[in-house]
């Protein structure tokens, strides 16, 4: 079992969306559109579900921006990050999950309180030095889509050093 979570970093003119959650054990505290995926639904899918399920925004999935891995009570637990352009910039700022959402500035971030310092750390990276993998879709067929996600930086395998 792999408990997999997802976020969407969205940025429009130099400001970042951000949430509020409302309740649970971080409530008041702020971070991106996040949720689990859910079965029956890619990560794709599922990031852009829950994107607009907390701010009404519907957007585009551009790439993958991080992954975090972990153990969650003796279990992998993966949260995938990735950008995503909305079509809009119009935000609900409150729904069940979320007490606030907004955009917010690179100056702005340090203010919040925020859900982990993971998701900071998301956000300053999105507004600061954002680097998205794109994905390549069918490099094999299949009868179900995937997508596969590749850097573009090449590395070596004696050094670790990029060339």
């Amino acid at each position: 079992m792999c408990d997999l979570g997802v976020a969407a970093r969205v940025v429009h003119d130099n400001k970042i969306l951000l949430v509020q959650e409302a309740r649970g054990r971080y409530s008041g505290c702020w971070g991106l559109p996040k949720g689990h995926v859910e079965t029956g639904e890619s990560p794709e899918q599922a990031v852009l579900r829950e994107l607009v399920e907390e701010t009404e925004l519907e957007g585009v999935v551009l790439g993958l921006a991080a992954v975090r891995t972990a153990l969650k009570r003796d279990d992998p637990a993966v949260f995938l990050c990735y950008d995503v352009s909305g079509n809009t910039t119009t935000i609900i700022d409150k729904s069940d999950e979320i007490s606030a959402a907004g955009w917010y500035s690179l100056t702005e971030l340090n203010q919040l309180n925020w859900v982990s310092e993971t998701m900071q750390q998301l956000a300053i990276d999105g507004l600061s030095q954002r680097k998205t993998m794109e994905a390549t879709n069918g490099l094999t067929l299949r009868n179900t889509p995937y997508a596969v996600y590749r850097s573009n930086r090449n590395l070596s395998a004696n050094t670790g050093v990029t060339l």
